[in-house]
């Protein structure tokens, strides 16, 4: 006899996502953290807010200073946020390249954002200027920090195609710059995004999602403990099948309103 019970129900999955707690830092995200459903990301452990609009936003983003440090993947949410609050800007900071700080102003709401790349190893084709270039360990311990201070930080991409004891030293350098932080600024806030999955045609056998997995597991357990939020990029990006290591603004928007709950 067929079992005719759905796989999936995704009428619990609607009714019981309300009855669920704000995501908060500290909770730990289990494997396989989430679903989509109607082009939106639903967490399993908790609940998102509701950032539809642009007052919203601004509410949330009001008097921040945000950080934004890693690689073009981040780089995608500083391009996309001026496309959600139109009041922030860009300020131009006269370097060259695509790899140079990026920094955005809202003079409306006092909100400042900037991102910068992460430290060597960064592969890339592009030249980029080295002059403020710095690993992400020293850029959070030049960090402040007080309750209207986020980081948000990403690792993985451009350490696939190296041992993985580069970047377990690395996460764990990383770790405790954080620890650092969190003793003086408890009130920071400290978000990790996971690496997206990427295309498979390009060069598997180096940067291949094979290693981007193993590097996933070591950074779930190397941060676990610590009272940070964790942004599920990985298994996000699997959800919508991008295949993508830069994916499409949908699921950007849907990374960036998991830091927005994070950060309000």
């Amino acid at each position: 006899q067929l079992n005719t019970q759905p796989l999936w129900d995704f009428t619990y999955c609607e009714t019981s996502k309300t009855d669920k707690e704000k995501c908060k830092v500290g909770m730990q995200s289990p494997a396989s953290s989430g679903y989509v459903l109607q082009n939106t990301w639903h967490p399993k452990f908790c609940s998102v807010s509701d950032f539809s609009t642009v007052d919203k936003v601004q509410v949330c983003l009001k008097k921040k200073i945000i950080y934004i440090l890693g690689d073009s993947t981040l780089r995608q949410w500083i391009y996309y946020f001026p496309q959600r609050v139109p009041t922030l800007k860009f300020f131009d900071l006269h370097e060259p390249g695509v790899f140079t700080t990026h920094l955005a102003i809202d003079h409306n709401t006092n909100t400042l954002i900037t991102w910068k790349k992460h430290g060597n190893p960064f592969v890339t084709q592009v030249w980029f200027s080295i002059k403020d270039e710095d690993y992400v360990t020293r850029e959070i311990d030049r960090v402040l920090g007080d309750k209207d201070t986020a980081i948000v930080l990403t690792l993985g991409q451009h350490f696939r195609p190296f041992p993985i004891e580069v970047f377990i030293r690395r996460v764990i350098n990383v770790r405790r710059a954080i620890e650092r932080l969190l003793l003086h600024s408890p009130d920071a806030k400290v978000i990790i995004k996971a690496e997206n999955i990427r295309e498979m045609y390009i060069d598997t056998e180096r940067f291949g999602d094979f290693h981007g997995y193993v590097q996933h597991i070591t950074l779930k357990d190397i941060f676990q403990g610590l009272n940070i939020g964790f942004i599920d990029a990985w298994d996000m990006t699997i959800a919508y099948g991008t295949n993508n290591v830069h994916p499409p603004d949908h699921v950007i928007w849907n990374q960036i309103i998991m830091f927005l709950t994070y950060l309000c």
